[in-house]
């Protein structure tokens, strides 16, 4: 399912208020909450929410309004899209190592994985063993956990490795 914008925001919305409220969002407040300034954006809005009632990722009934299993898992896969790492402003002189041993059976996730740490733009210095110099051990937590493979992968932090010079040019660092 490929999903907008307009739906990412209501979907992060219903997660954001089901979530600091624990309970269920009352529709009519919930049109209050994304309601846009204009008509336009309102009905686009309103059409919206119909759209994702009916491919079942929210539950309308009277005024309750939440998201389900699927609802659920679009806004898990929502957050792990929008998670970004960005090099710092100066290395602090730390290897950020990031390795795994994802099982076959998970093949699905150590792809997708290994697509988001290209797209960090670590290096891979062996077959599962990736390297960055600046932290990022928060995000790569939350993604991992996000994607279900958090106790296949270890975290790891080092002030030196083999080939650091190259290393070194590779991320600018001199």
């Amino acid at each position: 399912m490929t999903i907008s914008q307009n739906q990412k925001d209501i979907l992060k919305t219903i997660g954001l208020i089901t979530f600091a409220t624990g309970a269920i969002i009352l529709a009519p407040n919930l049109l209050q909450i994304l309601k846009p300034l204009n008509k336009d954006k309102r009905y686009r809005y309103k059409k919206t929410i119909k759209k994702l009632y009916n491919d079942k990722a929210i539950y309308l009934s009277g005024e309750e309004i939440r998201l389900t299993k699927k609802g659920e898992r679009l806004l898990k896969q929502i957050e792990v899209e929008e998670i970004t790492i960005e090099p710092k402003d100066s290395w602090d002189g730390n290897w950020h190592l990031v390795c795994y041993d994802i099982p076959e059976k998970y093949k699905g996730r150590r792809n997708y994985l290994r697509r988001k740490l290209i797209e960090f733009n670590f290096y891979q210095i062996q077959k599962s063993l990736w390297v960055y110099p600046y932290e990022c051990q928060e995000e790569i937590a939350v993604l991992c956990q996000n994607i279900g493979v958090a106790p296949f992968v270890a975290y790891l932090n080092t002030d030196h490795l083999p080939q650091q010079e190259k290393l070194m040019r590779l991320f600018r660092l001199d």
